[in-house]
């Protein structure tokens, strides 16, 4: 038997605003990872470039 939920949150204009906070968050990280490899890889390379200086 299956549980039908009838409660008012369940609207369409609720699951739109879910979805697109949702998309957004996951924006969010993605360009946070995308940040944390550029600073690593900068790093990176100014420890290579004071390695062959010194």
């Amino acid at each position: 038997m299956a549980h039908i939920d009838m409660d008012e949150d369940g609207t369409i204009e609720t699951v739109r605003q879910r979805a697109r906070v949702s998309g957004h968050v996951h924006n969010a990280q993605v360009m946070l990872v995308a940040a944390g490899i550029a600073a690593f890889s900068i790093v990176a390379v100014a420890s290579a470039m004071l390695t062959t200086i010194l």
